[in-house]
């Protein structure tokens, strides 16, 4: 049987704040989920990236990697960007593929939730 990982793509910062929270969702899915079973990869600036996650693979026995862009919506970065690094990836471990995934700002679930904070914030505003 050939395992999937999920490898969780936001897009990256320079600045630590920014990806911290990055860092501890993906730390707190590995407890739960197993540390071969989900990567954490930024699309650019910060690390770990695309080819980060791939080394990691290649330290398991997974070689299938579905890749969720924690974006909102499709974009350049989604249709020109994000191909390009799992390119390259498949170039330098041929023996990994990879799956890109919606934009999770595209999930159903995501969306009924963020509408459910909007409407939350919306009515403790006007308290």
């Amino acid at each position: 049987m050939n395992k999937t990982c999920l490898i969780l793509m936001p897009h990256g910062s320079k600045n630590p704040q920014w990806t911290a929270p990055f860092h501890k969702l993906a730390e707190d899915l590995q407890k739960e989920l197993g540390a071969d079973a989900l990567h954490l990869a930024f699309m650019e600036i910060a690390s770990p990236n695309l080819l980060d996650a791939a080394r990691a693979m290649m330290k398991t026995k997974v070689r299938k990697g579905s890749v969720l862009p924690l974006f909102l919506a499709k974009g350049s970065h989604f249709n020109e960007d994000i191909p390009a690094q799992i390119a390259a990836a498949q170039t330098e471990f041929p023996e990994l593929e990879f799956e890109l995934l919606e934009p999770i700002g595209l999930h159903p679930l995501f969306f009924k939730l963020m509408r459910e904070l909007i409407k939350n914030l919306h009515v403790n505003a006007h308290v």
